[in-house]
């Protein structure tokens, strides 16, 4: 595995790649304060042991990538109603400049195209990226995630307190990690979540630096980019979403709107996943995001000096 820094779209961004050099770009781009270590290591092995060359990064606001510094006119609370009533939700920035992120991404390690994987707001990503620029997406997987619709059901209430009840004071790593847990049991399903996995990626995001004011920076990326219904009927590429049977943060009806949405995706509901990717679902993620990555029948130069 090999890591790096590269400068996108006015901003640094943090990455770690696996698999042969040579092999087709797959992306990851992970959701909403995750760093990039939310992606398991032996989902990411099992798809670089098929011949990918697998790329992850850190979102700007998150890991060791860009932090921005912004003023903030309200809170989450607010700028969710909001978004709920139609009125306009300032922010930082928007999902679209995460796409720019990462076709920077793909411009600075010399990817001309490459396949697409994201994760809750890194789903929404991906599927605006694949809508925005098809010469650049040979496909999209989208897991947990949505049309971004203000008319989608809302999470359940434990669920929402994840993202808008106030942030306790941690000051040690077993605090936050203890902290991490309990935010997990909240969004689970009934698939049983890894514990010794999921308080590794804690203790690695702690370890990696955490910025809880990205977190408000992201959200308010999420609502000021607004529904995305009429722009995903513009992706061309394969399409696979994914989604958990029993996700009370974006509810499968999230996953629904967004196969409906796009033309030709397919749409795996998995019953008993929450908003997590537990390691009893992941072969199965591995399958699917796999499988949807042959449907593109890649046979043109996707990488700078190498083909597929």
């Amino acid at each position: 595995m090999a890591t790096g820094t590269v400068h996108s779209n006015g901003i640094e961004l943090f990455y770690e790649t696996r698999g042969p050099e040579d092999g087709v770009p797959l992306i990851f781009i992970m959701g909403l304060s995750a760093q990039l270590v939310f992606w398991p290591e032996g989902l990411l092995d099992a798809l670089a042991n098929r011949g990918y060359r697998v790329i992850a990064f850190d979102n700007r606001d998150a890991g060791k990538s860009t932090r921005i510094r912004a003023p903030f006119k309200y809170g989450p609370l607010q700028a969710m109603l909001r978004y709920m009533v139609g009125a306009r939700v300032h922010a930082p920035y928007t999902l679209d400049d995460l796409v720019a992120d990462t076709f920077g991404l793909m411009d600075a390690l010399g990817i001309q195209r490459a396949h697409l994987v994201g994760a809750s707001m890194g789903g929404m990503v991906v599927q605006l990226a694949a809508a925005t620029d098809a010469d650049r997406v040979l496909s999209v997987t989208s897991i947990m995630s949505s049309t971004n619709s203000p008319l989608l059901p809302p999470p359940k209430p434990t669920a929402l307190k994840t993202l808008v009840a106030p942030r306790v004071e941690i000051e040690t790593v077993d605090q936050y990690v203890a902290f991490g847990l309990d935010m997990m049991a909240k969004l689970g399903g009934t698939l049983d979540q890894g514990r010794d996995e999921l308080e590794n990626m804690f203790r690695r995001s702690w370890e990696r630096g955490l910025n809880p004011r990205g977190i408000r920076n992201q959200f308010l990326a999420i609502l000021a980019t607004g529904n995305l219904t009429k722009r995903l009927k513009r992706v061309r590429c394969p399409a696979q979403v994914i989604h958990g049977g029993a996700d009370p943060l974006i509810r499968p009806a999230g996953g629904k709107a967004s196969a409906r949405a796009i033309p030709g995706a397919r749409l795996t509901i998995i019953d008993g996943m929450g908003h997590d990717l537990p390691p009893s679902a992941q072969p199965r993620i591995v399958e699917l995001i796999d499988g949807n990555c042959q449907r593109a029948g890649v046979g043109e130069t996707v990488v700078e000096g190498a083909r597929c």
